[in-house]
């Protein structure tokens, strides 16, 4: 009772942040020998979907409003996924490879849940600043400032992806078209979860995605490294 007790312990709200550098950690350390790549690879659906859970457990407001978000977020960004593989035009010429799981139309069904943890993360960053500098900055700087992140973190990931077998861009480096893509499908998300008036929890969501970009950095670090 005393170990449950432990383990539990480590997924309540104050905790996570910790939890979650902990979990990044070993997988930059899975990620570093050949020998326990694949593993690390086979593993990247499951770990999304156990980090992002982990931070809804901790969202108050289980209401409609906040359903609506979930699901028009993961059908709006899935299916403009599968228009972006399937034509090009959106993000560029790419495909999915095979770390993010199954998929349906060439696109993994995960994909949804990525962008709903991104804009949920992202709106909560934004909201910590506007309450850490007590200035209200209006819903606009927090639409902007939101998808602005958004994009950033997706600057860092097309770096690694090919390398973690997730994307792949049919000339190697994704075009401008699909950054634009990105800050605009983000915007149009910000501006739902604002409209919706959805309050996101602070420190987890803030927790996870900084350090998903830390990881993300730190896996650039070492293809850079062993490519010397």
């Amino acid at each position: 009772m005393v170990l449950i007790n432990k383990i539990v312990s480590k997924f309540v709200y104050d905790e996570l942040p910790r939890t979650f550098a902990v979990f990044y950690s070993v997988g930059v350390l899975l990620y570093l020998f050949p020998m326990s790549r694949d593993l690390f690879l086979s593993m990247i659906p499951l770990s999304l979907l156990f980090v992002f859970t982990l931070v809804l457990i901790q969202h108050k407001h289980w209401n409609r409003q906040f359903f609506i978000f979930l699901i028009t977020v993961y059908f709006v960004s899935y299916f403009t996924e599968v228009i972006g593989v399937k034509s090009g035009i959106l993000f560029g010429e790419y495909v999915y490879l095979n770390s993010l799981g199954p998929k349906l139309f060439e696109t993994p069904l995960i994909i949804g849940v990525n962008w709903i943890m991104l804009t949920y993360c992202s709106a909560a960053v934004m909201e910590y600043v506007r309450r850490r500098f007590v200035v209200d900055f209006g819903n606009g700087v927090k639409i902007v400032g939101g998808a602005t992140l958004m994009v950033t973190y997706d600057v860092i990931v097309e770096r690694v992806a090919p390398s973690m077998a997730m994307w792949s861009f049919s000339n190697g480096y994704p075009p401008a078209e699909n950054y634009i893509s990105w800050f605009v499908l983000s915007l149009v998300f910000h501006i739902l979860f604002i409209s919706l008036n959805i309050k996101p929890i602070g420190k987890p969501a803030i927790a996870l995605f900084f350090l998903q970009m830390l990881f993300f950095f730190q896996i650039l670090v070492i293809n850079l490294i062993n490519n010397l």
